[in-house]
């Protein structure tokens, strides 16, 4: 992984900056290096990693915070059984609510959200997988972890200024291209998944009509300008329906347009009022923390299990963002944003938290959040530029020069093509992966042998 390169300053020359920022930031910095790997039981359901090697650095607790696969979550490294018994439909429980869980907070089904379910009916992320989080609606989220903030009095340890937070995102639409319409010289009657033909401009996909009768539509890409939209004619490809673009926006009088507007992925807070402090917010479409605003759209695919991550250092002041294994993009904060003596940033919110998508279906799965940017990660090519899927791997001793590990396969389907990369404290890994040896045992223990 390429160490971030902060934005340059206004006047400067973009290219020398950027070189001179990551050089004076990062050279005396070496990455991670894996020396070998002993797999221990490579046939059962418990196996263990041993990664040798040296500048992992040292890390306080080896497990991340929480580690939440639905089917089994692990807190601070020890494992919760709350959602063992709950079955599909099951809607998740909350201990904000009195009641035993991974999560204090979750939508509630009030204000126009909908409450986020247990579901074992859906296509899984991976064979190995059997729930995850099904979100239904336009704001439908989990958050407040109980191991980091969520308990009562927000009890996220004081000032630890680090923030890595990973998780799986399925939408069944494209957020960013997911648009409603109020019906317009109406003829016909759309069909449920058909192709649009918007105006001979664009394609797009019907998804259907709203309790409020708005038609629900998400584009194929990128739509032209909307002033170029104004009162084309929408026809149904296979109903023959048609309809009128609305000529004005939704809430300007008569009917309207509604754009994919604010949809926010995740929120970190520090203050659990949102008040003070880190106040940090990643949409579709742009990223937000204090005045900053980082326009940058995320390439979030309908209908796929995407890979969304968050890097934080509020003490050296960077954001860093990757989708499916690829930066996305990286950018400066303001470090006295962070609030001294009090809280750490913890996630607030995670799923989907927006208004436009009311028949929108979001599943979440494998969400591991620390406190630290050291992780260890599996992934499925010999070099980090190459990797295109990656799962974070569950640490249970970790030293300078050695981790211990629990493995976890995920998606990844051959691994004996399968590699390591140890991320440390300033998310710097090895950019050559180790290969993952399931032959490698480890080796018999030394026997004393006592001769008289």
């Amino acid at each position: 992984m390429n160490s971030p390169l902060l934005p340059t300053p206004k006047g400067a020359p973009a290219l020398v900056t950027g070189v001179l920022a990551a050089t004076l930031s990062f050279s005396s910095m070496a990455a991670p290096a894996i020396t070998s790997v002993i797999v221990e039981d490579p046939e059962s359901d418990d196996t263990t990693i041993t990664v040798q090697g040296s500048g992992f650095g040292e890390k306080s607790q080896a497990a991340p915070v929480l580690f939440d696969q639905v089917d089994s979550s692990y807190e601070n490294g020890t494992l919760n059984e709350s959602y063992q018994t709950l079955t599909d439909g099951a809607k998740v429980p909350t201990t904000g609510q009195g009641q035993p869980s991974i999560w204090s907070a979750a939508s509630s089904g009030a204000w126009g959200s909908f409450p986020p379910e247990i579901t074992s009916q859906y296509p899984p992320r991976h064979n190995n997988s059997g729930k995850h989080y099904l979100m239904l609606g336009h704001n439908s989220t989990v958050g407040n972890p109980v191991a980091y903030g969520g308990n009562s009095g927000w009890e996220t340890p004081v000032d630890n200024t680090q923030l890595y937070v990973s998780w799986w995102f399925r939408p069944k639409y494209a957020p960013q291209w997911y648009w409603r319409l109020a019906p317009v010289n109406l003829t016909g009657q759309f069909q449920e998944g058909e192709t649009l033909n918007v105006g001979g401009l664009t394609k797009a996909t019907f998804i259907g009509v709203d309790e409020e009768g708005q038609i629900n539509l998400v584009f194929d890409g990128k739509p032209p300008r909307t002033a170029v939209l104004l009162g084309v004619e929408i026809l149904g490809e296979s109903s023959g329906a048609t309809s009128t673009f609305p000529e004005t926006f939704v809430g300007s009088g008569g009917p309207g347009y509604e754009t994919p507007g604010s949809q926010k992925y995740i929120r970190i807070w520090e203050d659990p009022r949102g008040k003070e402090g880190i106040r940090f917010s990643w949409t579709q479409m742009h990223q937000t923390v204090g005045s900053v605003v980082n326009w940058s759209t995320a390439p979030v695919n309908g209908g796929e299990w995407n890979h969304l991550e968050l890097e934080m250092d509020t003490q050296k002041g960077w954001v860093r963002l990757s989708v499916n294994a690829r930066e996305l993009t990286s950018f400066s904060i303001d470090p006295s944003l962070d609030y001294r003596g009090k809280w750490s940033p913890t996630v607030a919110l995670m799923g989907l938290n927006g208004k436009v998508g009311r028949l929108q279906e979001s599943y979440l799965d494998d969400i591991y959040i620390d406190n630290t940017l050291q992780r260890v990660m599996l992934g499925n090519a010999p070099t980090i530029d190459q990797v295109t899927l990656y799962e974070n791997q569950r640490p249970v001793k970790w030293s300078d020069n050695q981790i211990e590990l629990k493995l976890y396969q995920g998606a990844i389907e051959n691994l004996d093509a399968a590699y390591l990369y140890v991320f440390d404290s300033s998310g710097l890994t090895n950019s050559e992966g180790y290969p993952l040896c399931m032959e490698c045992k480890l080796p018999p223990e030394k026997i004393e042998l006592i001769v008289d």
